[in-house]
Parts: structure tokens; C-alpha cells; sequence
């Protein structure tokens, strides 16, 4: 055989090879192929698929000292019941009937409020492995519990039934689920109307933080009587009972201006945002006596040669707090510039971890807190299920255990103009990934994308998942990443 003969066969056998192993890499990242399955167990099973139904929030596993529970629901339908002595009716308890089934979706079927046409179930997993409907609710809500499990709360968006301007009911059990009461006085009803809103952090069983948004100087309706301005964050000592707003003696927020001067040859800002910009506030209790808040405000502009991304104006904002007789008392204020603090989580163990962005244009890294300095210490980019091929990935949601780090992430990747007839194309998936090395490598999980995460467990790293394009699927599995 000749020998240019023998090379053009190499060339073309490499070039088939490299288009080959170029399709299975998008075709694997697309249809959510491989991925690891380390130490699988099922936690246990469901009587049927509307109990797990997945939400974009608020539902799964959450694990407690003394229970394993699972919140799902069932979105645009409502779930009617007979009555039950396993099952607490929460719409009896709130109105002591059940609601009328809401009409069905017609010309003017989108006037029918959402939450109407849901239903939340919650379970608890019992000795035989088996997650037995405890009670359900019309509408949306969110379970959390204080860190010995004694006590549970649902934070709902179900109206009162005084009808009265206040927050959205919340109920609370002090049983195991067994019976309900609703908190009149609401849960950090300051925080958010809405309590399905709310994120609390629990720093023990009685030390509870929430927050919403922080007061600026021009606020006079949410100033203190002293003059003080909200932090934005309330806390409580009595496990949410009663509550207290932070203030401090200036706004942790800073002006769109501020933004402005750091870039003049911006001349076109996004104002969707509003004046603040884009806001996300972190709360971490160090110990007895101290604490610290995070504001961090993102100002879009366009980018001054009309052609390129547009950049992202990022400032932080920290705030020490100390105890005192008359409560948590703010101190230093401290802002950088160039910094977003995306997520922030404690693993209970000395390790705070957080997804940090900086340079202006959106790029996240994995990144822990060194508690003594306060300083940042990146420790990498977020993975990408397209890797080794270029792509831009953003991260949905971030847990943080004893001795891992779990990453939900959605990616997107650009093909090459001329595979598209020039044209610009992207291809998006979404991936799992963990780290038992704190971020110095990672691998991918086989959990579906997005919503294949059903809850994660800091305290014994394990992570559960149910497999969202099955159906008729009623298992719950976990596996240990420790």
C-alpha cells in the first residue's frame, strides 16, 4: 500500500474517531448517560407516585433525628380525601372543612389561583421501609424542622382564615406529625408575607435566623425608631415563636450610583431589578456570640462596545454581629467590590462553603470561607457534564456534608458555527456531580438532572434521588458519598 494511501486512511480513520467521540459526549450529557452509583441502598417506597410528585421547590426527603419524612406535590390538580385517622386533613384543621373542589379549568380556568388546582402531601418512613401519608394540604408549602427533629414546621401559602393582612399560615407539630396547629402569630412573619418563602436557619434547636430584603437610607417606613435601618435579617431564641429584627446603623445596601462610578463608560443598566439591583442576603451564626451577614447586589450594564455579554457590577456587603444584653448588635461594616455571594452553606462541622462569582460576568466557583480571616479561598471551577469540550455552566443548587459536596448543575455548550451552517447553536444538559475531595475533583452521579435530587443529608453524606422519567417508579434511593 503506498504510503500517502496509508496516511489519507489514518487521517480519515482519526477524523471519523474524533466525530464519533464528539457525539457521544453531547449524546451522553443530553440524555443523561453514566454517572457513578456509589453505595446504593433504597430508602424506601411510596404508595404511589403523587405522594413523591417532584416540584421546583419544597418537595423530597428531609431527614431528622427522629424521622425520615418526604414532601411531594401534585401540581394543576386537586387531590380530594376521604377522612382518615392516619392522615391529617390540614385544610379541616385550618378551616375545619375541607375546601371545595375548585372548578375545572375552562375559558376562565386561568383565573383559578395555582394553588387551588395543588396539593401537598407530607409522609413519614416507617420500620417496614415504606413512606406512609401523615397529612396533605391544598396548595403549596415547604417542611423544615430544628436540628433535634422535635419540632416540624410547614410553611404554607394558604390565606388565614380570619382573612386578616398577615403572613400565610404556618403549621407546626410537636408530635411527629401526628397533630397540626397553626402558629397564629405566624413564623418570622416580618421576614416575608408569604411563608413558603422562607429559608430559616437553625443554628441549634431554639437560635433561628430568617431574612428578607434589607432597608435602604431613603426607606423611612421600615426605619427603626431610632433611626437604625433594617438589616434585612430577624432572629429568634425561641425557635421562631417570637422574633426580632437586626438593624444597623446604615444600609448594608448600596445605591445603583454606587454601581455606576465604578463603571462611567457604562451608559446603558438594566433596571428590572430594581434600584438594588439583584440582592441575596447569607446569615451564619459562628457561635454563642457571634455572627455574620452577607448582602450581595448585582447591577447589570451593557457592555460598552455594543457587541459583547453583557457585564455584571458586583458588590458585598459584610456585617459582624455581636451579642448583647438587648440583642445582636452590628458592628464593621466591610464591602468588596467584584464579589456575589451565590450560596453560602455550613456543614456543621467548621466548614463553610460557598458559590462565589467574580470578574463580571457571571463565572461561579466552588470557594470555602476561612472563618478566622473571612477571606475567600477558591477551590474550583463548577464541573461541567460536557468536559473536556467548552462550556457555560451554572449551578443549581449546592449541599454541603461532613466530608463531600454535592452540585446540581445545568450546562451549555457551543458546537462549532460551521457544524450549523454558520449559524449559532447551543446544546444545554443538566448533571449531577460530587466531591469527596472538596472540590479538588469531581465526578458525576447517575441522578437525573435538575429534579433527580430528592434531598440531601449533611450529617451521614447521602444524598436521594428517584428516577424522574419512570412513571410508575415509587422508590426512593440514597447514595453515600462519605
Amino acid at each position: 500500500m503506498p504510503r500517502s494511501s496509508l496516511i489519507t486512511r489514518l487521517l480519515v480513520a482519526l477524523l471519523v474517531g474524533v466525530a464519533l467521540w464528539y457525539m457521544w459526549m453531547i449524546a451522553s450529557a443530553k440524555l443523561e448517560w453514566g454517572g457513578s452509583s456509589p453505595e446504593q441502598h433504597w430508602l424506601g417506597t411510596v404508595p404511589g407516585v403523587q405522594t413523591r410528585a417532584v416540584s421546583q421547590y419544597c418537595t423530597g426527603v428531609l431527614v431528622t433525628p427522629q424521622g425520615t419524612w418526604l414532601v411531594g406535590r401534585l401540581e394543576d390538580a386537586y387531590e380530594p380525601f376521604q377522612p382518615s385517622a392516619a392522615m391529617v386533613d390540614l385544610n379541616t384543621v385550618l378551616h375545619g372543612k375541607a375546601p371545595a373542589p375548585p372548578k375545572e379549568p375552562g375559558a376562565f380556568g386561568s383565573l383559578i389561583p395555582s394553588r387551588e388546582r395543588e396539593t401537598t402531601f407530607i409522609s413519614r418512613l416507617d420500620a417496614n421501609g415504606q413512606f406512609t401519608p401523615v397529612a396533605h394540604l391544598s396548595g403549596a408549602a415547604c417542611l423544615v424542622a430544628s436540628p433535634d427533629g422535635a419540632h416540624l414546621y410547614l410553611l404554607s401559602d394558604a390565606n388565614r382564615p380570619d382573612d386578616a393582612a398577615a403572613q400565610t399560615v404556618v403549621f407546626r407539630s410537636d408530635d411527629q406529625g401526628q397533630h397540626w396547629t397553626w402558629m397564629a402569630a405566624g413564623f418570622f412573619p416580618e421576614a416575608d408575607r408569604v411563608a413558603d418563602n422562607l429559608t430559616p436557619y437553625f443554628y441549634n434547636k431554639d437560635e433561628v435566623w430568617a431574612w428578607g430584603s434589607p432597608g435602604t437610607a431613603d426607606d423611612e417606613a421600615s426605619a427603626d425608631p431610632s433611626g437604625a435601618i433594617p438589616t434585612g435579617v430577624y432572629y429568634s431564641r425561641d425557635g421562631g415563636a417570637h422574633s426580632a429584627p437586626v438593624v444597623a446603623p446604615q444600609s448594608l445596601l448600596v445605591p445603583r450610583e454606587y454601581a455606576q462610578g465604578k463603571r462611567p463608560d457604562i451608559v446603558e443598566w438594566r433596571t428590572a431589578e430594581g434600584e438594588s439591583g439583584d440582592v441575596r442576603s447569607h446569615v451564619l451564626q459562628q457561635d454563642a456570640q457571634h455572627a455574620m451577614i452577607w448582602v450581595s447586589q448585582r447591577f447589570w450594564g451593557s457592555h460598552p462596545d455594543g457587541q459583547s455579554n453583557n457585564l455584571a457590577i458586583d458588590i458585598t456587603t459584610r456585617a459582624s454581629l455581636t451579642r448583647t444584653t438587648g440583642g445582636w448588635q452590628v458592628g464593621r461594616l466591610e464591602r468588596e467590590d467584584g464579589l456575589f455571594v451565590t450560596a453560602l452553606a455550613d456543614n456543621g462541622d467548621g466548614r463553610v462553603i460557598g458559590l462565589i462569582d467574580r470578574g463580571g460576568y457571571g463565572h461561579t466557583v466552588v470557594a470555602e470561607l476561612n472563618t478566622t480571616t473571612l477571606a475567600w479561598q477558591p477551590l474550583s471551577d463548577l464541573p461541567s457534564v460536557f468536559s473536556p469540550l467548552a462550556a457555560d455552566t451554572q449551578a443549581r443548587g449546592l449541599w454541603v456534608g461532613r466530608n463531600s459536596l454535592l452540585l446540581n448543575t445545568s450546562s451549555e455548550h457551543h458546537p462549532p458555527r460551521w457544524l450549523y451552517w454558520w449559524w449559532d447553536a447551543n446544546i444545554s444538559a443538566e448533571a449531577v456531580f460530587y466531591s469527596k475531595a472538596w472540590g479538588q475533583s469531581w465526578q458525576r452521579l447517575a441522578v437525573d438532572g435538575y429534579m433527580g435530587v430528592r434531598g440531601f443529608d449533611g450529617g451521614s453524606d447521602r444524598v436521594f434521588w428517584s428516577q424522574q422519567k419512570s412513571a410508575d417508579d415509587t422508590g426512593i434511593g440514597s447514595y453515600s458519598l462519605h
